[in-house]
């Protein structure tokens, strides 16, 4: 609003300057302007003054912008009314000129009140420039933390403006705090006030800076928190950053001068994939890469290609694999290497020779032959900052020595060995209905690692090592609850998989669904479609297909959809007594608008002919849902439907997207509500 009239008063000027220059008639247009400008200027002037009722202003500071504010406001009514006069072009034009005379001081004063006094300041213009190519030292509060301050904060915390009593805009005003008292805390360096506004989720309102705000990089975060915590805010010049690899990276990054990594040819990684590696980029952007190595048996043509990408190479993992030190030279091309995995390989100490001018953070040498002497040669050389030493050739005795050397920097254990362990992906089920009428056999998709258990349960528990193992498809011939996980020793465990196999027994004789089915939906390229006269697919015993913007209308018609109104359905039921649960089958799929519902509700019929609750279940909103993905589930409630075979089910549409952080793209989007099946068993 305030920057609007602002470029429309520019603009319009330069129409009655091409009017008068070039003798052509622009009036309709210059007087569309000058009316939209006192509009603009009109409403800005009202939220600037709305504005200045906040404590943080003092109106002192305020006040030549304020009647800047309100002559540039008179002036562009005063243009309004000279254009419509006829023969006051040339008072029309020198009013003009005025107009903005008082649009520059009132747009300059506020600037002032946003950035400070020195705002436009020509000062600046007579340094002389320096331009930075290796530093070896840094004045942390100077070039980045008041950088930082100045670009994100200093706006509501100046002299003129001070938000909480708080300024950021001099070094001994930061120190001094605000009304809340000092941004730090010398006990507990993670619970100062700067530390922990800038961590908050940026919905919470001591989120800083405010969420209407531009927001702090995640660099910026590093270097803000890292200032707060390591008692750099304390001193004032430079500092040398000898032996602090990350805040040295980080304020390099900062300034822009940090290297850029160049992305690996796509034939080198179609070879590395073809040859059994296994990539992971780092960070979007970065060009950086982690590989492991998936097969028992490495040979020189495999090196040969690792060495292909050695620029990009951030993270290895040879575990488990014939790696030994005669391959380890190899190892002195990966200067960028930060995580190197060699458990479980055939390397004793020469190999830890290749890895002398490597700055590791992670180096894993669990079950290898490694000794007392070639760790604590590594230590003395360029120790890595976490090493795993788990069953070496270590005794104990040796390992307490090394641990008291470097408590911190090397562990033995086996707890300690876990959070080197690498992840399972869990197993899946190659069935695509698990709704059945008389038997079923649930087939497990072969797993891409080798010698991986999946270990399953069907009572409801959480399957570890003791329970069964699969190896023939599973023969069911009741509802189960289905739970399974991968197993593999040194291994993390997977995640768990869940699925409820459901026997339809038929119990409804006849249903209706009590919905306007008529809505159109585009589903893709602009063809429209409705759900009239597809109830059938709510009762069929076959789930919904994976649906998404852009699928088929075949696709889509395998499910039921209601949008602006709850879904109601109304069943009758035969030996509704030997019924425990009812299920609904739902999706959730944001690019399709499609939510899980907010609640669902489950009623039965009288023999008065009125509906009474018999149980409810809430939903709550999804952490944070990916909005490419589709997302099936289902809900189940326990009922007790004893002498009602008449049920009706709702459930209760959000309307519009919930008011939720992960759903703020949607906000004023009308929700659907997606239904593949409707089971009771």
């Amino acid at each position: 609003m305030l920057h609007l009239p602002i470029g429309s008063l520019l603009m319009t000027f330069l129409l009655v300057l091409i009017s008068k220059l070039q003798k052509v008639t622009l009036e309709k247009a210059i007087r569309i302007g000058v009316d939209f400008s006192f509009a603009g200027a009109f409403m800005a002037s009202l939220l600037g003054y709305l504005l200045s009722l906040d404590e943080a202003y003092d109106f002192n500071t305020l006040k030549f912008h304020f009647w800047a504010g309100i002559v540039t406001l008179i002036m562009s009514f005063s243009l309004c009314f000279l254009h419509r006069m006829k023969g006051k072009e040339t008072l029309f034009f020198g009013s003009y000129i005025l107009t903005l005379i008082a649009l520059m001081v009132a747009g300059h004063k506020g600037g002032q009140i946003t950035h400070g006094e020195d705002y436009l300041s020509t000062a600046n213009l007579f340094e002389d420039i320096k331009l930075v190519v290796q530093k070896d030292s840094v004045d942390y509060y100077k070039e980045v933390v008041h950088v930082i301050f100045e670009d994100k904060c200093i706006s509501c915390h100046n002299a003129n403006k001070s938000k909480n009593e708080l300024r950021l805009d001099r070094y001994d005003l930061v120190l001094k705090g605000g009304e809340s008292g000092s941004l730090f805390d010398p006990q507990n360096p993670q619970e100062g006030r700067l530390v922990k506004y800038i961590s908050l989720p940026m919905e919470d309102d001591l989120h800083m800076p405010p969420k209407n705000k531009s927001q702090l990089t995640e660099k910026e975060k590093w270097l803000l928190t890292h200032w707060a915590t390591s008692g750099a805010y304390l001193k004032e010049g430079a500092m040398g950053w000898a032996d602090k690899d990350s805040l040295k990276a980080n304020v390099m990054a900062f300034w822009g001068l940090d290297e850029q990594v160049k992305a690996a040819g796509g034939s080198d990684l179609a070879k590395l994939l073809a040859t059994g590696f296994r990539i992971k980029p780092n960070a979007l952007n970065d060009n950086l890469l982690k590989v492991k190595f998936m097969k028992p048996q490495l040979t020189g043509e495999h090196l040969k290609t690792l060495v292909k990408v050695k620029n990009q190479l951030l993270e290895l993992d040879l575990s488990n694999t014939n790696f030994d030190d005669e391959m380890a030279f190899v190892l002195r091309e990966f200067t960028r290497l930060k995580v190197l995995r060699l458990d479980q390989t055939k390397i004793s100490d020469d190999a830890l020779n290749s890895l002398e001018k490597l700055a590791l953070e992670v180096l894993n040498l669990c079950n290898t032959r490694v000794t007392h002497q070639g760790v604590q040669n590594l230590l003395q050389l360029n120790p890595p900052k976490t090493i795993y030493a788990w069953n070496t050739a270590i005794d104990r005795n040796q390992e307490k020595q090394l641990a008291s050397i470097t408590p911190s920097l090397i562990h033995f254990g086996t707890s300690d060995l876990f959070s080197e362990k690498l992840s399972l992906s869990p197993p899946y089920i190659l069935n695509k209905n698990v709704i059945f009428s008389d038997t079923i056999s649930i087939v497990f998709e072969e797993p891409q690692v080798k010698n991986i258990n999946i270990h399953y349960t069907l009572d409801g528990s959480e399957p570890d090592e003791s329970a069964p193992v699969y190896d023939d498809p599973i023969k069911l011939i009741d509802s189960k609850m289905l739970r399974a996980k991968s197993i593999k020793v040194g291994w993390k465990d997977s995640d768990l998989f869940e699925q409820m196999i459901f026997k339809n027994n038929n119990h409804i004789t006849d249903h209706k669904v009590n919905n306007n089915l008529d809505n159109e939906f585009s589903i893709s390229h602009h063809v429209n479609f409705t759900f009239n006269n597809n109830q059938a697919v709510i009762f069929d015993g076959k789930k919904g297909e994976r649906v998404y913007r852009g699928t088929s209308i075949e696709d889509a018609k395998t499910w039921l959809g209601v949008k602006k109104e709850d879904l109601e359905i109304e069943v009758k039921l035969k030996e509704a007594e030997k019924i425990n649960y009812v299920t609904l089958s739902m999706l959730e799929n944001l690019d399709m608008s499609t939510v899980y519902p907010k609640k669902i509700e489950v009623y039965g019929k009288s023999p008065i002919g009125k509906y009474e609750l018999l149980n409810n279940l809430s939903i709550p909103v999804q952490h944070e849902p990916d909005e490419r993905i589709s997302y099936f589930k289902d809900f189940t409630l326990a009922v007790d439907l004893k002498g009602y075979n008449d049920v009706k089910i709702r459930a209760i549409n959000h309307m519009k997207f919930p008011d939720a952080p992960v759903y703020k793209k949607w906000k004023k989007k009308n929700s659907w509500i997606f239904i593949d099946e409707l089971i009771f068993w």
